[in-house]
């Protein structure tokens, strides 16, 4: 009896330790296994995406192909205007009249640079308007890996540790347990197949290997639990930056991110670097993961990033690599508006301790940063009264680094201080020139004098670039993205009412600039022209299912806009809404499964937020700087956007509107000329704000030129 109960609890010790290799194994292949079925099914749909835009394509591109010697009357004569028609008919073309095997070469040669050309443009990305099935059984194969990523990976450590315990003693174990497997091993094979049971019990029932395997319990269980196809598109829309990255990284789809002219001992430096990401929680595209090698390596430096390329998920990056080194203290620096939001996404993205150093506890936690280290959060006004005493500061990166960029100002002296007390430094900014050329060499001065200096004294724009590069990094988001949807921007004009139109002349003569900007919105019944505009852009977007931002300047235009729109509207959030509250709305915002509007004033919402679920953006007026608009537009259309973003800029006509559309386009020029390629030219560091100077001075001679126009169509 006593010989058959052991020997049922040795059977079943080995079939307990069978299932836990089980378990441990598929662990450790799971991550794998999803990798090849998702390049697989990635190849398969972008295969069969291909092959229907080639034969949508007009027949003309063909000839663009070839390099315009292409004759193509013989087929349009034929009936053939489509790529797709011309395929289905290829071994008949010699029937053709016109038509000879000299053309038919031709034709075939460009058919495959058309073909090489589309596939180069096709970009791969779960559409969530379609939602074929081919694209959910994608999301859901990205989805797991997703999965293998936050609650796999770190078991895997403990998932090899009980495999190998394991496999090294679980075929001794089941001969021990075998009277016909025993008889031919012998008296010294039969005491080791024995120990080897024993030593596998041992190794099952130790604390240590037990919680490892409830660790793998888990996470094959959060595999196991699978979503329903609603759930996960809706996962998807909420968070498809980091299936996008997935998939690009899945796809071998992925750039560097190097751009610029850095020094070769510069680029060997920042590329040999390896990137400690064990306290990341989310996934870095390439350009990423260089763009937080390079803060690392060269300590100081300004990250330009065009706006929506994931500047903070970077700078996280490059903060826990240094943490995972042993350092402690790191600090954020942002206007008080973004506060609340790097709060939210140190949480989000990485196992570091945020701490607010701002606001009603900023005694007590800035005491808890102090000792137990972590990531300060702290804003511009604050940084004053900021002990840093005995402090090591590792890192500190400057959110909206443009605040900083006059140098006579408090906040710019104040930063200066946190700056020379850091060992790395990083300016984040998507525009560092707003105004002046000159403010570009304010921000380099800040972090590296000797660069500076070096840039002042180049005699060309390339010698500039080479001067800039070793503290500058900028990349747009057509270098990194091409999975990014379009950006599709419509001017929508605003013929003003006869009551408007007199309220603006009335403006206009009286000298009130800001009243000629929102003349529109002048009528206390909340009549307005460009009101009925919002209600019907708005109106359509949300009937087919889009999420929209509607952005002003002025806070009486976004009440009577939030008034108009009623409950689907969230907001106003202007420069008086507290932080916290900000950070609840938008969140309500994003959450929300019915189509919704965010009403925002433009310099509040359009900086530093994530509104990527939003697809619909409309400006009610133009803005000073282009950088203020594209902000805006860039919360939207960023990564993780899966729908092309469509931009409505209301223009009323023959107004001041017309005037500072014209003055943004100015400056926006100035900007692609000397900031986007990273580098920016001192020595042609001429004001471009109206070409004059200052906005006082723009404002006057924008009334004057309208006054001009006035009375030139009659009315002095």
């Amino acid at each position: 009896m006593v010989a058959a109960a052991r020997s049922r609890e040795a059977r079943a010790l080995v079939t307990d330790a069978a299932e836990a290799q089980r378990t441990a194994r598929t662990v450790l292949d799971a991550e794998q296994r999803l990798l090849t079925e998702i390049r697989g099914l990635a190849d398969t749909h972008r295969r069969q995406s291909l092959d229907e835009r080639l034969h949508q394509a007009d027949l003309t591109r063909l000839r663009q192909a070839a390099g315009g010697r292409l004759r193509l009357g013989p087929l349009q004569a034929a009936g053939i205007t489509t790529v797709g028609q011309l395929i289905a008919r290829r071994h008949q073309l010699h029937q053709v009249p016109g038509i000879g095997r000299a053309t038919v070469a031709q034709l075939e040669g460009a058919m495959e640079t058309l073909a090489a050309e589309i596939e180069a443009d096709t970009a791969l990305r779960p559409d969530p308007d379609r939602r074929s099935p081919a694209d959910t059984h994608l999301l859901r194969s990205l989805h797991r890996l997703l999965l293998v990523r936050r609650r796999v990976r770190p078991a895997l450590g403990r998932a090899g540790e009980l495999h190998d315990a394991i496999a090294g003693r679980i075929e001794a174990a089941r001969r021990a347990n075998s009277r016909w497997r025993s008889l031919f091993r012998g008296r010294e094979g039969r005491e080791a197949d024995r120990a080897a049971l024993a030593e596998l019990e041992a190794a099952l029932r130790s604390p240590r290997l037990e919680a490892a395997r409830a660790k793998l319990q888990a996470a094959e269980a959060a595999l196991a639990k699978e979503p329903t196809d609603q759930q996960l598109w809706r996962k998807y829309q909420a968070d498809a930056a980091s299936y996008l990255t997935l998939l690009a990284e899945a796809t071998g789809r992925e750039t560097g991110g190097r751009t610029g002219q850095l020094p070769s001992d510069t680029a060997a430096r920042v590329d040999e670097l390896r990137l400690d990401t064990s306290l990341l929680n989310s996934s870095l595209r390439g350009y990423q993961s260089f763009g937080a090698r390079f803060m690392i390596a060269q300590r100081r430096v300004i990250l330009g990033d065009e706006m929506g390329l994931g500047k903070t998920v970077e700078t996280l990056a490059a903060m826990c690599h240094l943490a995972a080194q042993g350092e402690r203290h790191f600090l954020v620096v942002c206007p008080p508006s973004l506060a609340g939001n790097w709060m939210h996404e140190i949480r989000r993205h990485c196992k570091l301790t945020p701490r607010l150093l701002y606001g009603g506890d900023v005694a007590k936690n800035t005491a808890a940063w102090r000792t137990q280290g972590g990531v300060g959060v702290t804003a511009y006004t604050a940084l004053e009264r900021l002990d840093l005493k005995g402090v090591q500061l590792a890192m500190v990166a400057f959110d909206e680094a443009h605040y900083i960029k006059n140098p006579t100002a408090n906040r710019t002296r104040h930063s200066r201080r946190v700056i020379d007390h850091a060992e790395r430094v990083a300016l984040l900014t998507g525009t560092p020139l707003e105004n002046r050329v000159e403010e570009f060499g304010v921000l380099t001065e800040h972090i590296n004098p000797d660069v500076a200096r070096e840039a002042a004294a180049a005699s060309s724009p390339d010698a500039f670039r080479q001067a800039i590069a070793p503290a500058y990094l900028r990349r747009n988001q057509s270098d990194v993205l091409d999975e990014l949807p379009a950006r599709i921007e419509t001017v929508q004009p605003v013929t003003l009412s006869a009551d408007e139109a007199a309220a603006y002349r009335k403006a206009v003569w009286e000298g009130h600039f800001m009243t000629m900007r929102r003349a529109t919105f002048g009528d206390p019944a909340g009549t307005s022209t460009k009101l009925d505009h919002v209600r019907e852009i708005a109106g359509e977007a949300l009937a087919e299912g889009h999420k929209v931002v509607v952005f002003s300047y002025f806070r009486d235009v976004l009440t009577a806009v939030a008034a108009a729109l009623g409950d689907r509207a969230h907001g106003p959030l202007t420069g008086s809404t507290p932080p916290l509250q900000r950070q609840q709305v938008i969140d309500a915002f994003t959450a929300s499964r019915r189509p919704a509007v965010l009403v925002s004033q433009i310099e509040v919402g359009g900086v530093g937020l994530n509104l990527q679920t939003a697809s619909v953006v409309i400006l009610i007026e133009p803005q000073w700087k282009p950088s203020t608009e594209e902000q805006a537009i860039a919360r939207c259309h960023r990564m993780g956007q899966v729908r092309p973003v469509q931009v409505f800029r209301l223009i009323a006509e023959d107004t001041v509107d017309t005037s500072m559309r014209e003055l943004v386009a100015g400056k926006a020029a100035l900007f692609d000329e000397y900031a986007r390629p990273s580098a920016a030219k001192e020595a042609n560091a001429q004001a471009i704000d109206g070409g004059d100077g200052t906005r006082a001075t723009a404002e006057k001679k924008i009334i004057e030129q309208e006054r001009a126009r006035l009375r030139e169509s009659g009315d002095a």
